[in-house]
C-alpha cells in the first residue's frame, strides 16, 4: 500500500469527528509510530483534528486491563497546545472523573470509606476513565503487550471506546510479530473491530522523505543515499541522520565535497553497523577499493561478489582517511572532532592535486568506459598517468596499477613504476608506516610489496635502538616485526655497548630485549642478546648473580647451587 494512500486516509480519520477504529500494521522500524505521529502534530497545527482530546499509549509491558485504563487516563491531553502528559494534565483528568462519578453518585469519598486506602486511588482512576469521552486514543506496539493482557480483551476496550465512548481509537502493530497464540483471536477480532485496515509499507524513497526533514545540502544527501542503499527502517535512518549531524557541526567550514563525501559514508556504515544481517561488514567496506579485485578469483565467495558490486554502485571508491575516522566513529558511537578535521584537511590537500580530471583517472576510465581503444593506448594512459601522479596516488591504487601492467604484459613499466613511487614518497611523513593498512586482502604485487616493506625498514632503522628500548620499557607496547628487524641490525658488541650505556635502565633493556628476540624468525637476534648478557655476567660473579636475580640470565644449576 502506497504512503500516498496511508497518508490520505490518515488524515481523514484524523480530521473526522465520527467515532472509528484504525488500525495501522508495519515491520518493526519502518516508521508506524514516527509517522502517525508527525500526521497527527500536521494536523493539529493546522486546527483538521476531529477530536479535542488525545491520548498515545504504548501497550509495550502493560500487564492489565486496568493498567490500559490507567495509561489512557495518565495520557491524556488537550490538542491545541503541544502539550505533553504531566502532572497538570493527569490533574486535570482525575477531576473531570470526580466530577463526573458525583453526579453518578459514586463520590470518591464514599469509595474511599469502603475501600482500602490504596484502592481510593484506584477509584479515582476508575472515575476518570469515565471521562474519556470523544476522545482520539492510539495504542501503539499491541503486539508487545503482556502475556496476560489478552488480545481479545484489548480489541473489545477499543470497540466499547468507539460504540460506548464515541472514541476515534488507532491501533499500531506488527501483524506478523503477534504470539501465534493469540494470531487467530486477533484475526477473527481485527474483522469484528476495525473499520480501516492500513498495511504501512513505504519505500525507501518514501521512508526517506517522511523521516529527513529539511532542504539542506545534508539532508538532501542523506535521503538520496539512504534510497539508493534500499534502506527502509526508520529508527535506522534516525540515527544515521543523529551522526550525520554531529559530523556536519565538526566540520564545519570545510568544503562541500568533504560534507558530502562525510555524509555518504556515514549512511553507509550506519547501515552496515546498524543492519549487519542485510549489509556488508564494515571489515570489507574498509578493505574495500573499486580499482583492486578487477580480477577476482573465481572462488571469491557469492556474497561477497554482491557487496562489491553494491559498493561500486554505491560509487564508494576506497576507505581513505576521512572514511576511516567516519568507519570508526560509527563502531564507538563516538566521532572525535579533532582527527575527523584533520582527515578532512588531509583529503581536501589531496583532492587538490588529483582532480578528478587528472590524466590517472582518464586511464582507469579509457579502461572502465571504452571498449573502442586498443589495449596499448590503456596501458600507456595508465603508466602516464601514474607517472604523473606519484606523489597523490594512494598505495591501494598503485598497487592495483602495478598490477594491471604486469597483467598485460608490462613488467618493465611496472617495475620502472614501483621505484618511481617509492622514490618520490621517501620523504613524505609517515608514509611508509602503515601504507598497507587499506589494502585488506587484497592481493598485492611481490616486488611493490618488497620496496614498500623496504621503505618502511629504512625509517625503522633511523631510531635510536636505546631509545627505542626506553620508550617500549615506559609504554608496555612494542611492534614485534619492526623492532625485532631493528634490534636484529645490531651486533653482540652493540649490545653490550647499549646495555652499558644505560645502567639505570639496563634491566628493563634487557627484559625486552629478550622478548622482541622471542619473536617469530628472531632466532639469531635470541642467540645475539644472550650472547651479549653473558658476555656481561662473565665480567664478575657479583655481575652474574644479578643478572641471575634480574631474571635475565640462565639460573645457576642446582649442583653449583648446592656446594
Amino acid at each position: 500500500m502506497s504512503t500516498a494512500v496511508v497518508r490520505a486516509e490518515i488524515a481523514r480519520f484524523l480530521s473526522s469527528p465520527e467515532p472509528e477504529v484504525l488500525c495501522i500494521s508495519g515491520h518493526w522500524g519502518v516508521g508506524k509510530t514516527y509517522s502517525w505521529r508527525m500526521f497527527y502534530e500536521e494536523a493539529e497545527r493546522n486546527g483538521r483534528l476531529g477530536m479535542s482530546r488525545y491520548a498515545y499509549v504504548s501497550l509495550f509491558g502493560l500487564a492489565t486491563l486496568a493498567d490500559l485504563r490507567s495509561a489512557v487516563v495518565e495520557n491524556t491531553v488537550v490538542a491545541g497546545g503541544n502539550a505533553t502528559p504531566d502532572a497538570h494534565s493527569l490533574y486535570d483528568m482525575l477531576r473531570r472523573g470526580e466530577k463526573l462519578a458525583r453526579k453518578s453518585r459514586v463520590a470518591i469519598d464514599i469509595a474511599a470509606g469502603f475501600f482500602r486506602m490504596k484502592d481510593a486511588g484506584d477509584a479515582l482512576y476508575r472515575a476518570a476513565f469515565l471521562s474519556v469521552q470523544r476522545q482520539m486514543i492510539c495504542f501503539d506496539d499491541l503486539e508487545r503487550a503482556g502475556k496476560s493482557l489478552e488480545m481479545r480483551d484489548l480489541l473489545g476496550l477499543a470497540s466499547m471506546l468507539r460504540e460506548q465512548r464515541n472514541c476515534k481509537v488507532v491501533l499500531l502493530l506488527n501483524k506478523e510479530r503477534v504470539d501465534k497464540e493469540q494470531q487467530e483471536e486477533l484475526d477473527r477480532q481485527l474483522e469484528k473491530v476495525v473499520d480501516t485496515f492500513l498495511v504501512f509499507e513505504p519505500t525507501s524513497l518514501e521512508a526517506a522523505a517522511i523521516a529527513i526533514a529539511g532542504e539542506d545540502m545534508v539532508a538532501n544527501t542523506l535521503r538520496e543515499r539512504l534510497a539508493s542503499l534500499n534502506i527502509t527502517n526508520m529508527r535506522v535512518m534516525k540515527k544515521i541522520e543523529r551522526w550525520a549531524r554531529i559530523i556536519e557541526q565538526e566540520l564545519a567550514g570545510s568544503e562541500k565535497k568533504t560534507l558530502e563525501q562525510a555524509t555518504a559514508t556515514v549512511v553507509l556504515c550506519g547501515w552496515c553497523f546498524l543492519q549487519r544481517d542485510l549489509a556488508p561488514t564494515l571489515d570489507f567496506v574498509r578493505s574495500f577499493n573499486s580499482m583492486s579485485g578487477l580480477f577476482k578469483p573465481k572462488e571469491e565467495p557469492p556474497q561477497q561478489a554482491r557487496w562489491r558490486d553494491l559498493l561500486r554502485a554505491y560509487n564508494y571508491g576506497s576507505t581513505d582517511e576521512l572514511d576511516e575516522m567516519i568507519l570508526g566513529g560509527v563502531l564507538v558511537g563516538y566521532f572525535d572532532g579533532g582527527r575527523l578535521r584533520a582527515a578532512a584537511k588531509v583529503i581536501e590537500e589531496k583532492r587538490r592535486h588529483a582532480d578528478r580530471e587528472d590524466s590517472y583517472s582518464k586511464a582507469w576510465e579509457l579502461y572502465h568506459k571504452s571498449l573502442a581503444v586498443d589495449d596499448a593506448d590503456v596501458l600507456d594512459a595508465m603508466h602516464a598517468g601514474a607517472r604523473e601522479n606519484l606523489t597523490t596516488i594512494t598505495p591501494v591504487n598503485m598497487n592495483s596499477s602495478v598490477r594491471f601492467l604486469r597483467r598485460y604484459g608490462r613488467d618493465t613499466q611496472a617495475s620502472e613504476l614501483v621505484e618511481a613511487y617509492v622514490e618520490a614518497n621517501r620523504s613524505t611523513p609517515n608514509f611508509f608506516k602503515q601504507w598497507d593498512r587499506f589494502l585488506g586482502a587484497d592481493p598485492i604485487d611481490p616486488e611493490f610489496k618488497a620496496a614498500m616493506d623496504a621503505g618502511r625498514a629504512a625509517i625503522v632503522d633511523e631510531r635510536d635502538p636505546a631509545e627505542m628500548l626506553r620508550q617500549i620499557a615506559q609504554s608496555g607496547g612494542f611492534n614485534p616485526e619492526e623492532d625485532a628487524a631493528r634490534l636484529g641490525r645490531l651486533s653482540v658488541n652493540d649490545l653490550v655497548g647499549l646495555f652499558d650505556q644505560y645502567p639505570g635502565d639496563a634491566k628493563e633493556m634487557m627484559e625486552w630485549a629478550g622478548r622482541i628476540a622471542r619473536h617469530a624468525g628472531s632466532e639469531a637476534l635470541s642467540a645475539r642478546v644472550a650472547e651479549a648478557i653473558g658476555q656481561i655476567a662473565a665480567r664478575s660473579p657479583m655481575r652474574a648473580d644479578k643478572l641471575r636475580n634480574w631474571g635475565v640470565w640462565p639460573p645457576i644449576p642446582d649442583a653449583a647451587a648446592g656446594s
